[in-house]
């Protein structure tokens, strides 16, 4: 299949998800998966960093456009995780390995090490957002218990996913 229709159909499908399915489960009354950022976290490994955030910029605003919350929170926590999330790569991934495949995806590596890639994005992106969203840091405890167990819910469905679409076929670093 062609590159552009998969990931076209990745976003949809995880936009419409997202909208349709995890903004209706809550825990505990406040903390929501939010797994339609696993969009950003399969893209190429060598895609351009400016292609990156502006497709992760794309899928933030849908996400804002389609729920009701602050316009452009998604968006900014899409595109600021996006641009840190080379140096995500390059700090979860053994440079060895990740250098030996010429189109390297998060489809392609082990689960330890997705786990700690797509956690350490996850709580990024949950980090920017939250704040985003109340927009103070009063109780700033319990915002960032919030963050990390909202990260944690979210980087679960997000295994999940990955664990459901994965192809044997791929090369897997270790």
């Amino acid at each position: 299949m062609n590159d552009f229709i998969k990931y076209l159909l990745w976003f949809v499908c995880l936009v419409l998800l997202q909208e349709f399915l995890f903004n209706n489960i809550q825990f505990i009354h406040f903390l929501s998966p939010y797994v339609y950022i696993y969009m950003i976290l399969i893209l190429p490994f060598n895609m351009h960093p400016a292609s990156v955030m502006l497709i992760s910029f794309g899928l933030g605003l849908s996400v804002d456009i389609i729920s009701a919350g602050i316009l452009g929170a998604h968006a900014a926590a899409c595109t600021a995780a996006a641009f840190c999330r080379n140096f995500i790569i390059k700090i979860t991934i053994p440079r060895v390995e990740y250098e030996s495949m010429s189109t390297s995806t998060a489809m392609q590596i082990k689960l330890k090490i997705f786990i700690l890639y797509a956690f350490l994005f996850v709580f990024l992106h949950h980090f920017i957002l939250f704040l985003l969203e109340i927009l103070s840091l009063n109780n700033f405890i319990f915002t960032f218990v919030r963050i990390l167990v909202s990260s944690i819910i979210s980087t679960v469905f997000i295994v999940l996913i990955k664990h459901l679409f994965k192809r044997e076929k791929k090369r897997n670093i270790s």
